[in-house]
C-alpha cells in the first residue's frame, strides 16, 4: 500500500462515477473525526459512514481502493512523531476550492466525532472541545469575504495549520501514547 495520500482530484473524479455527493474533503475529514477518538476505528465502518453502492460495480471499487489508501495514510500520519499529518484538501491554485473544501473537511470531521461516540463535546478534554467546537464553528460559518486575495491566502494558511495541528493535539489528548518503560 502506498504511504501517501491519494491524488485529490483523482478521488473526486471517481466519486463522480458512482455519484457520491460526499466531496474527498469532507469524506476525510469523517475520517480524522472518527480516528481521533480512536484509533482502532474500523475502516469498514467509515467506509459505512461515506459510501454508498453496489460493491460488484468497477467504479465502486476503484473509489473503495483509493478510500482505504486515506484511510491507511492518514493513520499513519497522525501517529507520525515527525507531525506529518495533512488535512486532505484540493491543490491551493483555487482560493474558493479550499475555502469550500475547508468548510467540508471540519463538517465531516465533526460528523466522524459523533459516528466515533462522541455525542456531548462538555465530555471532551477541554482543549480538545475547545477545538472541536472551532470546528463546528468554520464548519459553519458560510461564505468567506474573499476579496483580498492575499489576505484571503494569509488567514486560510493560519486556520488550515490550526486544524492540523488541533488534529494531532487532539489524538495525542483522548490517545496518549504510552512512553516506553523505564530500565533501572
Amino acid at each position: 500500500m502506498n504511504d501517501e495520500l491519494p491524488d485529490y482530484a483523482a478521488l473526486e473524479r471517481a466519486l463522480g462515477r458512482v455519484e457520491n455527493d460526499v466531496s474527498a474533503a469532507e469524506i476525510h475529514g469523517v475520517c480524522c473525526g472518527m480516528l481521533v477518538v480512536d484509533q482502532a476505528s474500523s475502516q469498514d465502518v467509515w467506509l459505512g459512514h461515506v459510501l454508498q453502492g453496489d460493491p460488484q460495480n468497477f467504479h465502486f471499487q476503484e473509489v473503495r481502493t483509493l478510500l482505504r489508501q486515506l484511510f491507511i495514510v492518514t493513520r499513519q500520519q497522525m501517529n507520525d512523531s515527525g507531525m506529518g499529518f495533512e488535512l486532505f484538501l484540493p491543490d491551493d491554485d483555487d482560493l474558493e476550492a479550499q475555502v469550500e473544501a475547508m468548510q467540508e473537511w471540519c463538517q465531516g470531521f465533526s460528523y466522524g466525532l459523533a459516528a466515533a461516540g462522541i455525542r456531548d463535546m462538555k465530555k471532551l478534554p477541554t482543549d480538545s472541545r475547545e477545538w472541536a467546537e472551532d470546528v463546528v464553528r468554520i464548519g459553519s460559518s458560510g461564505e468567506l469575504d474573499l476579496d483580498n486575495e492575499e489576505e484571503s491566502e494569509n488567514a486560510l494558511a493560519e486556520i488550515l495549520e490550526y486544524l492540523r495541528v488541533g488534529v494531532l493535539m487532539m489524538v495525542e489528548e483522548m490517545q496518549p501514547m504510552k512512553a516506553a518503560p523505564q530500565v533501572h
